[in-house]
Parts: C-alpha cells; sequence; structure tokens
C-alpha cells in the first residue's frame, strides 16, 4: 500500500510538471500566471475603490438626507409663523375673540388658511377654549372640515406659555409637537392682542405624517420622527409598509438616544422590516429650541448592489482583457515556437535514420538560421550516407561484370515506381538504399557460383538463394530502417509463397517488397547475363505481367509500363547506372 501511494504521488507530481516540459508551457505560464495575478489585483483595487466611492456617496447621502430633514422643519415653522401672525393681525380678529363670535372668525380666518394651505388651524380665547377648528380634508378642493375631537388645547403646554404672556429670545410664540386624538401634529402658537391685553392664541398646525412624508420627497430618505423620549411618532416606514411603526421597531437604542439629545450625530445599522438600513439621528431643532428627534434612513443593498454589479463589470471587464492578454500571448508564443517544435520533429526524425526529413522554416531570425544549417547538415549527413552505401553497392557489383550496376539500377528504378504510388520521400529514400543494399549478401557466395556461366545445380542454386539471409546477418548490426531490411530479406518473395527464403505470400508482403520484386527482376531480365542475352524491355514487360497477380503486384507491373520509356531513356544516358568498373592495373606499373 504504501509503495502504491508513492506511485500515485508521484504520478500526479509528474502530471502537475508536465506542462514544465515544455517550451511552450514555460514561456506561456508564467506570463498567463502574472497577467492573473495584474487582473486580479486590479479587479480588486478597482473595485475597492468603487466602493470606496459609492460608500462615501452613500454617507453624503444621509448627512444631505438629515439636514433637509432639519432645515424642513425649520421652514415648516417659519411657514406656521407666517401665517399666526396674518390670522393674529387682520382686522377684526380680536374683537371676534372677545366677543366670541365663532361665525364673523370664521369668514375672516378661512380664506387666510386656504390661502397659506394651512392643515390644521384653531383660535382659542383667553381660556384656551377653542372658537374655530378646522382641517383640510381635501387639499385639491381646499374643502375645510370641523376639527371634532376631544382635545383640550387649553392643557397643551405650548397654549399655556402663550396665554400667560412667556416670551424668550425668539420671542412671544412657540412650537411643539403635541399628541392629538388624530395623531401628532406640529404646531406653531401665537398670541392675539387687543391693545396690550392677550385675548386668544393662534394654533397652526401641520400632521407630522403628512411632514414626514413631504420631506421623503425631497431627502430621498425614509424619515422618521422620536419624541424627546425616544419614542417613535411619525415614520414614512409605517406609511409604505402599511405596518405600524411599533412593529419595524423604530425606536432608537439607549446609546443613540443619548448622544443625539447630546447634540452628537450618530449613524447605526437597523433591520427594518427584513432589509438593512443605515440611520442618521440629528434633533428637530425650532426656534433655539429641542422639540423631538428624527432619524434618515437608506437601505445599505444600495451599496450592496450597486459594489455587486460595478464589481461584476469589472471582472468581466478584466476577464475580456486578460483573455485577450493571454490569447495574444499564447499567439505570439505559439509563432515562436512552432518552428522549434517543428525543428524538434524534424530532429526526431532524423535521428530515427530518416534523412529526407526537412523543417522547412524559413525565417531570418536566429530559429531560421539554426534551422537552415540543421537542413543542411541533415542533407550533408543524406548524401555521405548515400555515397557510403553507392561505394558499397559498386564494390560489390564490381565482382561480376555482368551485374555492374544492377543494384544502383534497382534502386532508382524502385524509386520511380513509389512515386507512381505517391509514396512520402521517407519511403522513397527506404527504396533507394533497400536497392543498393539488396544484393550485399552475395558477399557470402563464392565467386565460382556466383561467376558460373553455365546452368547451376541444386546445391548451387541453394547457396544463391541464402543471399537474402546473408545480406540480412551483414546489415543486423546495422541500424537500418525496417523497409530497407524488408526490401533485402524479401526481394525474391512472390504473391503466392513460392518465393525465398520466407515463402510469404499475399498480405504478409508489403508495398516496399513487392516495388523491389518487380524492379530486381525487370532489371536482371534486361541485363546482360554469362547464360544469356539481355530481353528487350516490352518484351520483359509483358512477361512480367503474364507474372502478375499470382507471382508480381498487377498495380506495380503496370506503374513499371507507364513510366518504361522514361526509365530507359535515364538508364541509357546516366553514366551512374553504368556501375563502377574497376580500373586495370598492370604489373610493370606496379612494379615501378
Amino acid at each position: 500500500m504504501g509503495s502504491i501511494s508513492v506511485t500515485r504521488r508521484f504520478n500526479l507530481f509528474a502530471i502537475f510538471l508536465w506542462p514544465l516540459n515544455h517550451i511552450r508551457w514555460k514561456i506561456i505560464l508564467p506570463y498567463a500566471f502574472l497577467t492573473a495575478m495584474l487582473a486580479g489585483v486590479g479587479a480588486y483595487l478597482a473595485t475597492d475603490i468603487v466602493t470606496g466611492s459609492l460608500e462615501e456617496r452613500f454617507a453624503n447621502q444621509l448627512a444631505k438626507s438629515g439636514r433637509i430633514t432639519a432645515d424642513a422643519v425649520v421652514e415648516k415653522e417659519r411657514e406656521h409663523l407666517e401665517s399666526v401672525r396674518a390670522i393674529s393681525f387682520t382686522e377684526g380678529v380680536d374683537g371676534a375673540i372677545v366677543e366670541g363670535d365663532e361665525a364673523t372668525l370664521r369668514n375672516i380666518v378661512r380664506p387666510i388658511a386656504a390661502n397659506n394651505g394651512i392643515e390644521r388651524l384653531e383660535v382659542l380665547d383667553a381660556q384656551g377654549q377653542r372658537l374655530f377648528a378646522e382641517e383640510l380634508v381635501d387639499a385639491g378642493a381646499l374643502d375645510y372640515a370641523e376639527i371634532l375631537d376631544d382635545d383640550e388645547p387649553a392643557t397643551w403646554p405650548i397654549v399655556g406659555r402663550v396665554l400667560s404672556g412667556e416670551a424668550d429670545e425668539s420671542g412671544d410664540k412657540f412650537a411643539q409637537i403635541v399628541q392629538a386624538e388624530e395623531g401628532f401634529v406640529f404646531y406653531t402658537a401665537g398670541p392675539v392682542y387687543e391693545g396690550e391685553d392677550i385675548v386668544g392664541v393662534v394654533l397652526v398646525g401641520t400632521m407630522l405624517d403628512t411632514f414626514v412624508a413631504d420631506v421623503k420627497a425631497g431627502a430621498v430618505a425614509d424619515i422618521t420622527v422620536y419624541g424627546l423620549d425616544g419614542g417613535t411618532i411619525a415614520s414614512t416606514f409605517a406609511l409604505t409598509s402599511g405596518a405600524l411603526a411599533s412593529e419595524a421597531q423604530l425606536d432608537p437604542s439607549e446609546i443613540a438616544l443619548a448622544d443625539t439629545l447630546a447634540g452628537a450625530t450618530l449613524r447605526e445599522n437597523r433591520d427594518i422590516f427584513g432589509r438593512s438600513y443605515d440611520l442618521v439621528y440629528g434633533r428637530l431643532r425650532v426656534r433655539d429650541q429641542v422639540v423631538g428627534l428624527y432619524s434618515v434612513a437608506l437601505p445599505t443593498d444600495f451599496i450592496f448592489a450597486a459594489g455587486a454589479a460595478t464589481r461584476l463589470q469589472v471582472m468581466i471587464l478584466y476577464g475580456i482583457g486578460m483573455a485577450a492578454v493571454i490569447a495574444v500571448g499564447f499567439f505570439i508564443t505559439h509563432r515562436l515556437t512552432s518552428p522549434i517544435l517543428r525543428l524538434v520533429a524534424t530532429a526526431r526524425k532524423v535521428a530515427d535514420g530518416d534523412l529526407t526529413e526537412r523543417s522547412g522554416i524559413e525565417s531570418r531570425d536566429e530559429i531560421g538560421v539554426l534551422a537552415s544549417t540543421f537542413d543542411e547538415m541533415t542533407e550533408r549527413l543524406q548524401r555521405q550516407h548515400l555515397s557510403t552505401i553507392r561505394a558499397l553497392t559498386s564494390a560489390i557489383d564490381a565482382r561480376d561484370p555482368f551485374t555492374s550496376g544492377h543494384s544502383m539500377r534497382v534502386g532508382q528504378l524502385a524509386i520511380m515506381l513509389g512515386r507512381e504510388f505517391d509514396l512520402p520521400e521517407s519511403v522513397l529514400a527506404q527504396l533507394e538504399i533497400g536497392g543498393y543494399l539488396h544484393d550485399i549478401g552475395k558477399i557470402g557466395i563464392r565467386d565460382s557460383i556466383l561467376l558460373k556461366p553455365g546452368r547451376l545445380t541444386e546445391e548451387e542454386r541453394s547457396n544463391i538463394e541464402d543471399h537474402p539471409r546473408i545480406g540480412l546477418s551483414i546489415l543486423d548490426p546495422v541500424d537500418l530502417q525496417k523497409d530497407v531490411l524488408d526490401f533485402v530479406q524479401s526481394h525474391h518473395e512472390r504473391l503466392d509463397g513460392s518465393g525465398y527464403p520466407r515463402g510469404l505470400k499475399e498480405d504478409e508482403i508489403s508495398m516496399v517488397v513487392r516495388i523491389a520484386s518487380v524492379a530486381d527482376m525487370y532489371d536482371a531480365l534486361t541485363s546482360d547475363r554469362p547464360y544469356r542475352d539481355p530481353t528487350p524491355p516490352r518484351e520483359v514487360v509483358r512477361y512480367l505481367r503474364s507474372q502478375a497477380p499470382r507471382y508480381l503486384d498487377l498495380d506495380v507491373v503496370l506503374a513499371l509500363d507507364r513510366i518504361l520509356d522514361d526509365w530507359e531513356e535515364r538508364r541509357q544516358t546516366d553514366p551512374a547506372l553504368s556501375g563502377f568498373k574497376l580500373p586495370e592495373f598492370h604489373a610493370e606499373k606496379i612494379s615501378s
């Protein structure tokens, strides 16, 4: 089990290191890793900057909404004051209050209320009793209706301060949030004078629910108003959700309440109706008095949603950029390494014995120079290789003047036949070498048998038929390719199995051997022999066709028929195909 585990770990390690064995991956992996790292850092920084900017905008919006809310209550109180002054200083109001003339009072103040858009208007006498109390029921039509609740304004602190003639640095008018029967109302109260005497009180009010709804439209945030005890008294959350403010748990924490009352601006995160909000608390100050507290709230999912969207966009952007950079890098790497890989493949084929392989790389850079030099070296090796084999062939053929040039002609004829079948250059090279070496085994045959002019005995023929085996034994230590060895060993094999030395037949005989058989037989029959004259080429072809397809491959014989004229013309004009002749040495020249 231990050895299996070690082997598995080694295999995994080898798989992991596999790319490092290839130059293409050695170039592109660090490049891709660096690109991915830069893209990741860039995406993080961009997202962080954008998210930070969103957070800053969010905080600024909260602060702005808080300022709008604080300013809104001051503006509302200013509107109230204008209405209070307009009513208290209108001629006839003081007299109607003193006389308790409700009809006259109504006729005087209702037009002012409608003109100023007052939501709640009450006029009290010197005892704090209502003489006029109406509220706006239809803002579009400016319809007012009498307030019929059981409230007792005389008990409200704001009314008592006015009736008592109290005044502060801001004057004799006061503002307060009052809990009425219909809800919380923001009231501004001012006295009505007759001479030097206070004869009544004017109350101009706005329902807090109306106030927070109006402020929300400008602040673009949810608004909540609290009493000085921290209890929620109005909120846009209650208006928008349809639920009670108490159900939303809008009341500030004790710390938030204490800090806000002390004048600090506090930011707090709360879950309201299952949604996360950030709240900023502040004080509602009117005429230098704190009349209540407020909070403005914005949902934090604005940041998260925008941040997530931005993060996704940045990731997509950087992803596309990274993919483009890697694609360009891969393309450049491919352009750089493809010639190297092609050169490596060529070198491997040459190392395996295929000296016909060339890289075919044409460029002026260092790789092109290397490839060109390698191709020249391979071509020179091929020439030297063939020259050596031809020299050996000539030495073999020189033993018998009748077979001089036979091996050279068989090799060249085999090449021409191979081209008729569109065989690759590597196979053509093996046909050529095989043709040159196919009779090398005759070195092991005695001259008395090899050069005998008459008919051979059975024993002599048996010795002759051993030359393929002898040739294979001679070439066995030499690192030659399989097709060359097959040519040497099997060029006397026949399709019906009657050939020698192994008696191969049909599919056991390769295309190389089929070409070898036809080329060898044709040249032997068209060459001069001590026991017969050469046979004319056309007659030989007819004979070979008669031997196909029983003994010879018919397609190869037909290919020979097609190239016959070209071959014979070359045979007559190419001196190399006539073979090597040993020079004549004279004894006197040697002795001298």
